[in-house]
């Protein structure tokens, strides 16, 4: 029986993608999500949670919070969560709220806003994204020299991901029966097996990945921390559709709300979180 990555990258390889896409921002908060880092959405819900740091990003200073808002932008509590170092990327499993926090990983019951778990990761030492798996592991990133991404069993964390093609690992999301990893160093965007551990070389992005959203057509929406957004797919193809540099504001870990495609992008040290209407050409938008 063939390897599920390899009809993965050969479903990659023969479907075609479309030609042109355009982001439209439609809206922005206030600039009040003071160093924001990430932003997750609860389709449950339909909120918002908006990881921010509030000063540096690797300083255990007891600083950081998590904001809630809604899809449209509004915030709706700005510090739901409080108790937090330099939180980056989250998921969701089960009602908790999973958050990466330098060297721990946070447990906070959405309900309440209120942290119920901390857990070590060994010798971490940046943890950055964090993405759940088909049967509910938690797989973390961590960006420094470690290299390496960690997967959580409901207990602790072990190392479970490491290769010299994927250095600083950050950018993380789940697609089928694989993990996606994207280098945030070099670009690479890798699709591991979760239940082997083979890995496949996807796609390539022109910067380092930051935020990392499958589109399910072969391609992948990417940002980095510079303030580049665009659009990766097979051949080491990367069309750029967003680019903030020369107005210093960062685009760091992308939110994404499929009904609409509507992208959020958490600007770092610009201090808001902006909304963007993810367009393909060709493509008849519900309210155009």
């Amino acid at each position: 029986m063939k390897n599920c990555l390899t009809i993965l990258l050969m479903v990659f390889i023969t479907i075609p993608g479309f030609t042109s896409e355009k982001l439209t921002k439609v809206w922005e908060t206030r600039p009040l999500l003071n160093t924001v880092e990430s932003i997750n959405y609860d389709a449950e819900r339909n909120v918002l949670f908006a990881s921010c740091i509030n000063g540096a990003p690797g300083a255990k200073d007891g600083n950081g919070f998590i904001a809630k808002l809604k899809p449209d932008g509004t915030i709706l509590q700005l510090k739901w969560a409080t108790g937090l170092n330099a939180p980056k990327g989250a998921a969701i499993v089960r009602g908790k709220l999973f958050v990466s926090d330098i060297d721990i990983l946070v447990e906070i019951d959405i309900r309440t806003g209120k942290i119920i778990g901390r857990y070590a990761a060994p010798g971490a030492q940046f943890l950055n994204d964090v993405a759940v798996g088909p049967k509910g592991g938690i797989y973390v990133s961590d960006s420094s020299g470690v290299n390496t991404v960690y997967l959580f069993d409901g207990k602790t964390l072990t190392p479970w991901f490491k290769d010299s093609r994927v250095p600083g690992p950050n950018g993380l999301a789940i697609y089928g029966k694989t993990l996606l990893v994207g280098s945030g160093r070099n670009g690479t965007i890798a699709a591991v097996d979760i239940e082997t551990r083979n890995i496949q070389i996807v796609a390539k992005s022109k910067y380092g990945v930051d935020g990392l959203v499958p589109l399910g057509d072969s391609r992948f929406l990417t940002s980095d921390w510079q303030g580049h957004i665009g659009i990766a797919g097979p051949g080491n193809t990367y069309t750029q559709i967003l680019d903030t540099t020369s107005q210093n504001i960062n685009a760091a870990d992308l939110g994404y709300i499929p009904e609409g495609k509507l992208i959020i992008v958490p600007t770092f040290f610009h201090n808001t979180a902006a909304g963007y209407k993810l367009k393909i050409r060709g493509e008849v938008m519900s309210d155009e």
